[in-house]
């Protein structure tokens, strides 16, 4: 239910100057971890939690990542020095894959981690239902923002849930009053230009998806617009520690730091950092403007792009993006002084280098990673690591100029004025390395480990019941006869709508967006009397104080008569709730927006109300004919879209209206901006109409034709008469359709 008006509760106890008391209960540190040493960073920078990825079901799959055996042992030495393992199983689940995902839960049961993040709402559903005893934390992935989608998933028994890097703080507070969940905070690490959850740039440019933990980061590259080229889509980094008192005294449960794709020093200098804030915040209420200076400072040491408190504020930095650079800054070491090109192949079979000449105050070592960065450019092509008899201390200087002067032999050209920039180094934890940290591990937790199984209750293992559902396997029932066809066209203007309402053979849906909901305003009843079918498409995304908006247009056209809505995330859930009207009456279709990969998600979304299941557009050929409705439910498949490739908070350069981004690979990018958002969508459509023929799964019965985020110079008439479109004279592309969705 959405209420009226939301009351302030009491959070921790405020001190003088709207400081903390004294001895509040802080947030847990939470640290990534992406190998052995790692995880030893993170304990000893003095992390209370700890979270990691299994070779598969991993959000960063590219991340070094651990077996079953490498968490047994870490989850034995971590809770001996009381900290906390979380295990990412962030990613959807093929339905392929129901099985296998059931013995690694009997398994993350035996070895009694502390809770598992995920994104699968299937995966929600088999938790619930067969490993209650295993905590659920609901990844950002899912694209939680707001109270009312916090309580649904409460009601299914999650513990907690990680809010979207989006948010300001007045939005983080609306949604943490009276939040039945633990709320997660990211504190620091690398921002995602879209919404988390909601980009499908990289598995539409490659296959590589986001949402399996394969991102090759696309919105990283440089793009051509209006006649530059730059950095469009890449933010800087994440950092809330002016705000962490504020953070804290909005309730949330933990602070979260990003990394797990980083190295040891990354973590250890960051855990370090945000475990000295929290411990001055809990001693003294408040976080004194000389540590905070001091924790920034130290904060540089972790070599990561330059940082920005996002939209806590309120408002987005103009900052956030900076086209010139996309890779990490690090620590300047000096500027190069004088180049000199020399040929030294009895020292270097690779041929010419280059010899250079600065000064710096800062010392250099065997293992530092350097790179050369050049005016405009984010030297991420001109790095490397430093070995024994690569650099040379030519001399140390005293009094004004004081510093070391250093030779160095580089492999790459560059000119006098470059900056030789320091982005990471081989630390204690690296040269240590993860064979010897595992032997370490080992023997730490030797006496201990026969003590844990003779104490511990022996485990049942829970059987994959949801193989048992038509299609889990992987290969699916045979089919009766096809259903009967049906053909539904979405647009999101009322104008473009009006020529479709009038013909029959194909359904109409309208998204709400602003300019819709002024369009039908006091028009409710009169639409309804003429167009009895119309279905309505909710908006993807209801940010914290806009839900009156919403809820309030929702209970106009539920009264005027009509029952047919597309939901685009489960807080929305909450808008029917509070209706007049029973839910039962409604005809409820799950958006493009909520993932259904499996058959246990499809089995999640009918057990909520939703009687027409749309299947994700990422999907292969072979995954959609695998799918299967569940009793009193239809699925449908989007055929034809200008597919969001994500969708952004974040203000970006659009200098003019109808250029489009142009990457190095040919890629064209429009760009949309709809009621404070922006949507990136791919100039060439996404189209399977003409193999259509090939889908054998007869329990789809209604074909999408999204027009939603269509560019003003496509011509929508294209679709007007049902089965007979006008589209042969476009380039289009099949998405994922004959390739895998891995």
């Amino acid at each position: 239910m959405i209420p009226a008006a939301d009351k302030e509760q009491p959070g921790p106890a405020a001190g003088p100057a709207g400081a903390l008391s004294p001895g509040v209960e802080i947030p847990e540190l939470l640290a990534p971890v992406g190998s052995f040493e790692t995880f030893m960073a993170a304990l000893d920078g003095g992390a209370d939690a700890v979270y990691l990825g299994l070779k598969k079901f991993s959000a960063r799959a590219r991340a070094e990542n651990f077996t079953l055996a490498d968490l047994q042992l870490m989850t034995l030495y971590a809770h001996q020095r009381r900290v906390k393992i979380y295990v990412a199983l962030n990613t959807l689940i093929r339905n392929d894959e129901l099985a296998e995902i059931y013995r690694t839960l009997n398994e993350l049961l035996r070895i009694r981690v502390d809770a598992v993040i995920v994104q699968d709402l299937g995966l929600v559903n088999i938790l619930t239902r067969d490993f209650p005893d295993l905590k659920i934390h609901l990844s950002t992935q899912l694209a939680i923002h707001n109270r009312a989608g916090i309580e649904l998933l409460a009601d299914k028994g999650c513990k907690r849930v990680v809010l979207g890097r989006e948010l300001s703080l007045e939005e983080i507070r609306r949604a943490a009053r009276q939040s039945p969940l633990e709320l997660e905070l990211f504190v620091y690490g690398a921002l995602c230009v879209s919404v988390a959850g909601l980009c499908q740039f990289s598995s539409f440019f490659g296959g590589q998806s986001a949402n399996r933990g394969r991102c090759s980061q696309p919105c990283r590259r440089p793009y051509r617009y209006a006649g530059k080229e730059g950095y469009f889509f890449s933010p800087a980094d994440f950092n809330a520690l002016e705000f962490l008192p504020e953070l804290i005294a909005s309730g949330i449960t933990s602070c979260k730091i990003e990394g797990r794709m980083k190295g040891s020093q990354y973590v250890k200098t960051v855990v370090s950092v945000f475990r000295r804030a929290l411990d001055e915040i809990k001693k003294s209420g408040n976080l004194a403007p000389e540590t905070l200076k001091a924790c920034k400072n130290e904060l540089k040491e972790a070599y990561a792009r330059p940082t920005t408190p996002a939209n806590l504020s309120g408002r987005y930095p103009a900052t956030i993006i900076e086209p010139q650079r996309a890779a990490t800054i690090g620590v300047v070491i000096g500027k190069i002084r004088r180049v000199s090109r020399e040929d030294r192949r009895k020292k270097a079979k690779s041929g010419t280098l280059w010899r250079v000449i600065l000064r710096s105050s800062r010392s250099l070592s065997a293992g530092d990673r350097l790179k050369v960065v050049r005016q405009g450019k984010d030297g991420r092509d001109n790095s490397l690591t430093l070995k024994e008899g690569d650099f040379k201390l030519e001399k140390r200087r005293a009094g004004k100029g004081a510093g070391n002067i250093f030779s160095l032999d580089l492999p790459f050209a560059c000119r006098v004025g470059d900056l030789l920039v320091k982005v990471g180094n081989r630390d204690s934890y690296g040269r240590r390395g993860s064979i010897r940290i595992r032997r370490d591990l080992e023997m730490a937790v030797a006496g201990i480990r026969d003590e844990e199984i003779r104490e511990s209750a022996p485990v049942t293992y829970r059987p994959a019941r949801w193989r048992a559902l038509p299609g889990s396997d992987g290969t699916g029932p045979e089919q009766g006869p096809a259903s009967p066809e049906k053909w539904l066209i979405k647009l999101a203007d009322f104008n473009t709508a009006r020529p479709f309402l009038k013909r029959r053979g194909s359904g109409v849906a309208l998204e709400l967006n602003g300019r819709v909901k002024a369009a039908v305003l006091h028009r409710e009843a009169d639409l309804f009397r003429r167009y009895p079918k119309l279905e309505w498409s909710l908006p993807p995304l209801t940010y914290p104080g806009r839900e009156h908006s919403l809820c309030e247009v929702i209970q106009r056209l539920a009264g005027a008569g009509f029952r047919r809505f597309h939901l685009n995330g489960l807080d929305q859930m909450a808008l029917f709730n509070s209706l007049a009207v029973d839910t039962a009456e409604f005809s409820l279709a799950t958006g493009p927006y909520l993932h259904a990969v499996n058959q246990a998600a499809l089995s999640f979304y009918a057990e909520h109300g939703f009687s027409t299941l749309h299947l994700s557009l990422e999907l292969d050929e072979s995954l959609i004919n695998t799918l299967r409705a569940l009793p009193k439910t239809s699925l449908s498949l989007t055929v034809f879209s200008f597919i969001p490739l994500l969708i952004t908070r974040v203000p970006l350069a659009l200098e003019r209206r109808g250029k489009t981004f142009l990457s190095s690979r040919k890629e064209e990018i429009i760009a949309l901006k709809r009621d404070g958002l922006t949507v990136l969508t791919s100039a060439i459509p996404f189209s399977l109409l003409d193999q259509l023929k090939s889908l054998r799964n007869h329990d789809i019965r209604y074909k999408i034709i999204d027009l939603t985020y269509a560019p003003e110079s496509f011509d929508p008439g294209r679709f007007r008469h049902p089965q007979r479109f006008r589209i042969d004279d476009l380039v289009t592309s099949s998405y994922n359709f004959s390739r895998d969705f891995r």
